[in-house]
């Protein structure tokens, strides 16, 4: 596969450009171009400049009206904090715009109070989706302390009922537990950093099975690959030889397809398509059954296709538990007590899907000084690594790994991401000139 490398800061520049361009102010604009290229230098690109919840994710949600101006996901606004009750938990309304920016405004304020009190935790209500926890966690760290984060998300995943076997005899009526279960949490990830002496341990991960991060990117890539279009009705149809359908008529069939050529025939295409399929298991239809080939992210995505709880559908109680728990936590700050995507009988949605998060902070020299601390962390890490052999890596350890190497040979990026970069710059609301070498 053909790479080609970009510097970071260039990343960072040209997404700052973008935003700038479309009306956000300039620190707004920098501080989501900064955290969506930190997912890249990661290694995590479905949560980066090009990823799923990406910078064109951005620009469309910002003009994404639905016929309502009151339904414009992301806004150009600022937060607002509310007053203080307590001196160590803070809270703050978001007002719809963009996540990062919040958070990132917010970060040093709890440095500074956690550094005071040993403690300090904020609410964010009325968000957008601010990328990947572990960024802010890790931020936090180097400062010496402990923390965790978290968000909440549209619904994809549905409540654990009970031990379910889709392979065995019983699978039919297995399956038919699923009736009338709906889709009730997001993914809700959660990021948690304890740093040690000259080093950090994250784990970041979804209280789901898996990120859905992978199965948008997918559904996006063939959506393009396929010709698949909106209306201005929000409307999703796909060109069948000399004809247009509604995507809603065939997604669900052609996505459980198990082969590429199978999904093709259901399509009628004789075309040589390449179209993508998620991971095994990823994501699961409304029986329980595995979907392969997602089209696109339209309403039968969104009422039909989810992702099963950590754990599975056959030991998910304790992801779903988590999962809830999370849920449960950003309530307390504010954030919706119900479903945050609510859609219509046509698949439109009746929500804004503004989400919810939370940063905590605290301090590691709880029972003997700093250093000591730091020392007493590393001596825990280095006994887990002996008992590895050697040949594990730390939660985290790889991402960071991945970080150095990228800041000094620069983000790989493939063809079809540098792609979507020119098509956002080519954008009519931005028009700017995609020129990084």
């Amino acid at each position: 596969m053909d790479l080609q490398r970009y510097r970071a800061e260039d990343l960072i520049q040209f997404g700052k450009n973008v935003l700038i361009k479309i009306g956000f102010p300039e620190k707004q604009a920098y501080a989501a171009a900064k955290i969506l290229v930190e997912a890249d230098l990661r290694g995590d690109h479905a949560h980066g400049i090009t990823g799923a919840k990406s910078l064109d994710d951005i620009v469309a949600n910002l003009y994404d009206y639905e016929g309502k101006p009151e339904f414009a996901r992301t806004q150009i606004a600022d937060f607002t904090a509310d007053k203080q009750k307590y001196p160590t938990i803070l809270s703050f309304d978001a007002h719809g715009t963009l996540g990062h920016y919040v958070a990132l405004e917010i970060i040093p304020q709890l440095i500074q109070t956690a550094n005071k009190f040993g403690y300090a935790k904020a609410y964010i209500r009325n968000s957008t989706h601010f990328g990947n926890c572990g960024i802010y966690s890790e931020m936090i760290a180097s400062h010496d302390l402990a923390a965790k984060v978290t968000c909440t998300s549209p619904p994809y995943t549905k409540p654990f009922i009970e031990l379910q076997d889709m392979d065995n005899e019983q699978s039919t009526a297995n399956r038919a537990r699923y009736d009338g279960v709906q889709k009730r949490f997001g993914t809700n990830p959660i990021a948690w950093t304890i740093p040690y002496q000259n080093g950090m341990v994250t784990i970041d991960m979804a209280a789901t099975q898996r990120a859905v991060s992978p199965a948008l990117e997918v559904a996006k890539f063939n959506a393009k690959v396929l010709g698949i279009i909106k209306d201005a009705d929000g409307i999703f149809t796909i060109p069948l030889g000399n004809q247009k359908r509604k995507l809603s008529e065939v997604h669900l069939s052609v996505a459980r397809s198990e082969t590429q050529k199978e999904a093709l025939r259901k399509l009628g295409s004789a075309k040589s398509i390449k179209l993508r399929a998620v991971e095994k298991g990823l994501l699961k239809g409304p029986e329980g059954e595995n979907i392969h080939f997602p089209l696109a992210f339209d309403e039968v995505f969104k009422t039909q296709f989810w992702v099963a709880p950590l754990g599975g559908t056959y030991f998910g109680y304790k992801g779903f538990g988590l999962n809830m728990l999370i849920e449960l936590d950003n309530v307390i700050g504010g954030g919706a007590p119900g479903l945050i995507r609510i859609l219509d009988s046509e698949g439109k949605r009746t929500t804004l899907e503004r989400v919810s998060q939370t940063l905590e902070v605290y301090a590691i020299d709880i029972v003997v000084p700093l250093e000591e601390a730091k020392m007493r962390l590393k001596e825990a890490v280095d006994t887990t690594i002996r008992c590895g052999n050697r040949l594990m890596y730390l939660p985290g350890q790889k991402e960071q790994e991945t970080k150095k190497e990228y800041l000094v040979h620069g983000i790989p990026m493939t063809a079809e991401r540098i792609a979507r970069l020119r098509s956002v710059a080519a954008d009519k609301r931005v028009g700017i000139v995609f020129d990084l070498e």
